[in-house]
């Protein structure tokens, strides 16, 4: 009984013991977005909204080019003219600022609170930007290859090219919605991943090149 007594005894010590070392250890503090302030989110997300407002505008004037295309003198030339005007004021001051503001008002958030780089989140988000900025690096030359008449994509292509910009809207908010949940995340990133195969499959598919006299 003496001998079970001290045991309990040593036991109560140690744990006694190993208590005061977890609470006297600091303990890292999760750092969430909440702490973000709130004019940065919401200059941000303005800057979002603009960039896939004009994004999907500049994508469908570009169809709208490719259909002028195709058309008789002189609707063609005056058509053409037209659309070129649109398409770079939609490029160069309204998708470009946006797209500038938003990458801008990130790395801000990150100075500002560095230690959001230890959440995967982040990673996973960075790597979504990356993929972003390729689509629209595709976007923009398509607006010079559109302005000299070389490109050779067909009206549909261009279609198609105009809902990826959809999926990538679509990823965005899954992955702000369940960013902390990593079996969304990874689906949301397989879904980009199927759209990067989608423009792969489009930018090799061969078309017709466009000609004045197609009806």
């Amino acid at each position: 009984m003496v001998g079970r007594a001290f045991f309990v005894i040593r036991v109560a010590k140690v744990e006694c013991v190993q208590a005061a070392i977890f609470e006297s250890t600091p303990q890292p503090v999760e750092t969430t977005l909440n702490e973000i302030p709130l004019f940065l989110k919401a200059l941000q997300l303005f800057a979002l909204v603009a960039y896939f407002a004009g994004t999907f505008h500049l994508v469908r004037l570009y169809v709208a080019h490719r259909d002028a295309m195709s058309k008789w003198e002189p609707d063609r030339t005056i058509l053409i003219t037209r659309f070129s005007e649109l398409e770079k004021s939609a490029l160069f001051y309204l998708v470009w600022p946006a797209l500038i503001a938003f990458i801008a008002l990130g790395a801000w958030m990150l100075v500002q609170r560095p230690d959001l780089l230890r959440r995967p989140f982040i990673h996973v988000l960075l790597g979504y930007i990356a993929v972003l900025l390729l689509y629209h690096g595709s976007v923009h030359r398509l607006h010079h290859r559109l302005k000299r008449g070389e490109v050779k994509w067909s009206g549909v292509q261009l279609r198609v090219w105009s809902h990826v910009a959809t999926l990538f809207l679509f990823v965005l908010i899954v992955l702000m919605i369940f960013r902390e949940r990593t079996t969304w995340v990874w689906g949301a990133m397989g879904l980009l991943a199927i759209g990067g195969v989608t423009m792969l499959v489009i930018m090799n598919m061969r078309t017709k090149p466009p000609s004045g006299t197609d009806a």
